[in-house]
């Protein structure tokens, strides 16, 4: 084929669709401050001004070149308005400042949060097409998680302070099981949001997190905030070590799917080990396409987690591997199933 038999749309559409070009600009105005630098432009009555180039490179400590380039093809994309005699916020722009964080959109954009490291991690979906992995390995040969398993781990997980868990959490928050226990040891609790809305829910219970230490000090953190620290305790640990005992619930929310199965069967043995009551609710991801396709919604999982498509007969399966007895099943809600389990030959 010569070139003159390409057709030059054709060629456009696809170099189009493979176009990094946007999205890493918006990453790096998100980064460098540049939408916040413009929203802090915003009058009195809230309506935002404009900056000139030189007060704009200025704001974000960057160089007038490349923030000119960056703040002008933001412009093409419709992020921003103006031009280099005053840049000014548009609407889609004004979803990336710091007044609309809740939303979620910066930490997805911001490779200083754990979300955003996860994200970026795509750049090496060819490693998760060649071993069913998580991209996050492809660089270092370890997954995300192990990664912030490091002193010097320095990212932002914030994005992590859920007020609601959401994913059907009500299903572990309402459990009977919470109702006769006095402790609960949350694995891979995160910042602690499920085990404070436990505690909130049941007002005798006591919890302790385990997890990386940068999510346990913010854990500490977030209960000290809430007035409960003296009922949450967070501990740095790994689940695949002997673990903290004396506590009658060992939970295990939305943690297997990173683990391909020998992995969730250790796991699940060494929670067996810590409590003799165990329970296992895992979160069920469809690629829904809310916000993106699904085929999209899709993609992110798979290059994100190492078995995102597990059913709640796989979870009930791994249950019966790693030696437990399912005492209740929940299983019949399309984003959560819920598991409790005794070790086989513990008491009834």
């Amino acid at each position: 084929m010569t070139t003159a038999e390409f057709d030059p749309a054709q060629v456009a559409e696809v170099i189009g669709k493979a176009d990094i070009v946007t999205p890493m600009t918006i990453r790096a105005a998100v980064r460098v401050g540049l939408f916040d630098a413009l929203a802090d432009t915003a009058d009195s009555a809230g309506s935002a001004g404009t900056l000139d180039l030189d007060r704009l490179t200025t704001a974000v400590g960057g160089h007038r070149r490349a923030v000119r380039v960056a703040a002008d093809h933001l412009v093409h994309e419709g992020l921003l308005a103006g031009g280099e005699e005053g840049y000014s916020l548009t609407a889609l722009g004004s979803l990336l400042t710091r007044d609309r964080s809740s939303l979620g959109l910066r930490d997805l954009l911001d490779v200083d949060t754990v979300v955003g490291r996860n994200e970026i991690a795509l750049v090496d979906f060819d490693h998760t097409l060649r071993t069913g992995r998580p991209a996050s390995e492809a660089r270092s040969g370890a997954t995300l998680w192990q990664e912030l398993d490091d002193a010097d781990a320095d990212a932002d997980v914030s994005s992590f302070d859920w007020e609601d868990p959401g994913f059907a959490a009500e299903l572990i928050l309402d459990s009977p099981v919470f109702a006769t226990a006095s402790s609960v040891l949350d694995l891979g609790g995160n910042t602690g949001s499920l085990a404070l809305a436990l505690l909130r829910r049941w007002p005798h219970l006591h919890a302790s997190v385990l997890d990386f230490p940068v999510f346990t000090d913010r854990a500490r953190a977030r209960a000290a905030e809430a007035g409960l620290a003296e009922r949450l305790t967070a501990t740095p640990g790994s689940f695949f070590d002997p673990l903290p005992t004396g506590h009658d619930v060992t939970l295990l929310s939305a943690i297997l799917a990173d683990w391909d199965d020998d992995d969730a069967v250790a796991i699940l043995r060494r929670a067996a080990e810590a409590s003799d009551r165990i329970v296992v609710a895992e979160v069920h991801l469809t690629a829904r396409g809310r916000l993106a396709s699904e085929t999209s919604v899709a993609v992110r999982l798979e290059a994100s987690m190492t078995r995102p498509d597990r059913t709640s007969a796989d979870v009930e399966a791994l249950l019966v591997r790693a030696g437990l007895a399912v005492e209740t099943a929940v299983t019949d809600t399309p984003d959560r199933s819920l598991f409790v389990a005794r070790p086989l030959g513990g008491a009834a």
